[in-house]
């Protein structure tokens, strides 16, 4: 049942447009002001622990369901988890975004082109061939682990709650680096993203190893420094531009990729690395879903 929700979920966020406006985050936004607004809230958003008291109170409304929807039978279980995954998966799709990048970068539209590499790119996006496909390449690898892997990991192990307090950590970290809120409370909220991310970083990974060049991404593994998480760009995403460009034979350097900068080796590389980027991730994907339909099975038949 897991791989079938799993699948229809991918399919429908691939291929059916209108849901994608239902999939807006604004009910978080919405709930974290009313929150803000209660003066007993305002002491906890003072405290530390104060993320987690944030993100607590939807998921257990969200694991109770997910147990009276299982308990009803398997056919209500599938479509409670679609829904929540669904919506974990984000408002955007990821291949839909880079193919519109690509279309407007090809048809030489320099104007959109580079208004959609600066929203697709974290840090923004330089404005001219071959850095701007290179850091489009480069956050896509990221992406990857963020929007499909990591929703779907842990909805794998914990179901839709899983997946849902995936999706609400990162949009509360996210929230909390455009206000004013304490510092520990910030600190805590990265911590937080960075142990969700670990595990899908690593497996995202490894996945990049077996669809792309297994030695380049095993050797560029073993020499990844692995230093304490501080601020937004943590361990897990310096692992997956490393190994995925690795994938790619697009290589950064060290000092490079510890900044969150792309190293540009060859202009001469740039078509098709962003077209080579995004079939990886497709390539890694399948892999994964093979991996859990092969578990699913087995649990089947035990």
């Amino acid at each position: 049942m897991t791989f079938l929700t799993v699948l229809l979920t991918l399919f429908v966020e691939r291929f059916v447009q209108r849901q994608r406006p239902q999939r807006e985050h604004r009910w978080f936004d919405h709930y974290c002001r009313r929150l803000a607004g209660i003066p007993f809230t305002q002491w906890v958003m003072t405290r530390r622990w104060g993320a987690v008291a944030i993100v607590l109170p939807p998921l257990l409304l969200i694991a109770w369901l997910q147990t009276l929807f299982n308990g009803m039978g398997g056919l209500f279980g599938l479509i409670f988890g679609f829904v929540i995954l669904l919506y974990s998966l984000g408002p955007r799709e990821l291949g839909t975004e880079v193919e519109s990048f690509l279309t407007a970068r090809d048809r030489g539209n320099e104007g959109q082109a580079n208004s959609l590499a600066e929203e697709f790119c974290p840090g923004g996006a330089p404005a001219t061939e071959p850095q701007r496909s290179y850091a489009v390449a480069r956050a896509l690898v990221v992406a990857a682990c963020r929007r499909l892997v990591a929703p779907i990991f842990w909805f794998v192990v914990f179901g839709a709650v899983g997946a849902a307090a995936y999706r609400m950590i990162q949009l509360l970290g996210e929230r909390l680096q455009c206000t004013g809120c304490p510092d520990e409370m910030q600190a805590y909220s990265d911590e937080m993203r960075h142990i969700a991310d670990w595990a899908p970083a690593r497996i995202t990974a490894a996945g990049y190893a077996i669809a792309g060049n297994f030695d380049a991404v095993t050797h560029a593994w073993q020499t990844f420094d692995y230093v304490p998480d501080t601020g937004p760009i943590g361990e897990a995403e310096r692992l997956l531009a490393k190994t995925g460009l690795a994938a790619l034979d697009t290589y950064p350097n060290e000092a490079e990729a510890a900044d969150g900068e792309l190293a540009v080796m060859d202009s001469g590389l740039l078509p098709p690395v962003v077209e080579d980027a995004l079939a990886l991730v497709w390539r890694s994907l399948a892999v994964w879903l093979a991996v859990v339909a092969a578990g699913s099975l087995v649990a089947a038949l035990a």
